[in-house]
């Protein structure tokens, strides 16, 4: 069983790829193109697809390896992230460190594209670790080390990866999470 928000972030996916079916079905790639992240698109101002490529994915092979591996990943990490966020914290990560990815991703040029949601993923991780951090003042060095060995093998042993996306929802996740801890960390003392 997995939390509410987990399951929400998961269907979400799914119907992205269900969403992307019948945009590709009805327009093919001159549609598809217009809601996944095309970066030639964004620099002209379709900025939308920051956010739209969080959730659609093409129905071919990389999308559906996309949905499943981003979907299994939510409910592997589930627990620990259940236990780092309240339901409002885990979207609003969610939502910022992946479009902060997706502008990361923009640094591969204008003829890339990327869809997918682990850059999200890879936030709500980096900001659990993060928050973990900030809450107990002591570096947890075996999950510092799982969390930097799953960015790595998913950024580089994978092919057709974004691992721009990668690090940059990484990056602003351990950002934000360390706020979130701070935060979390004053109301307690101020509570006693």
């Amino acid at each position: 069983m997995v939390s509410t928000q987990s399951r929400n972030l998961i269907l979400a996916i799914v119907a992205g790829l269900m969403l992307g079916s019948i945009i590709w079905f009805i327009g093919g790639n001159e549609l598809g193109y217009l809601f996944i992240q095309y970066n030639g698109y964004v620099y002209q101002g379709f900025i939308w697809q920051l956010f739209t490529s969080l959730f659609i994915a093409p129905p071919f092979i990389y999308g559906f390896e996309d949905v499943l591996f981003n979907s299994l990943s939510i409910i592997l990490l589930d627990r620990f992230l259940l236990f780092s966020y309240t339901p409002g914290q885990y979207y609003f990560t969610f939502f910022i460190t992946g479009i902060i990815g997706n502008l990361f991703s923009l640094l591969n040029g204008p003829n890339y594209a990327s869809f997918g949601a682990s850059g999200g993923i890879f936030g709500l991780l980096a900001g659990g670790v993060a928050l973990d951090y900030a809450n107990s003042r002591r570096i947890n060095l075996p999950l510092i080390i799982w969390f930097a060995s799953v960015l790595l093998y998913s950024s580089f042993a994978l092919p057709n990866i974004d691992w721009l996306a990668h690090f940059g929802g990484s990056a602003s996740g351990f950002i934000l999470g360390y706020i979130i801890g701070m935060e979390r960390r004053k109301e307690a003392i101020y509570r006693y």
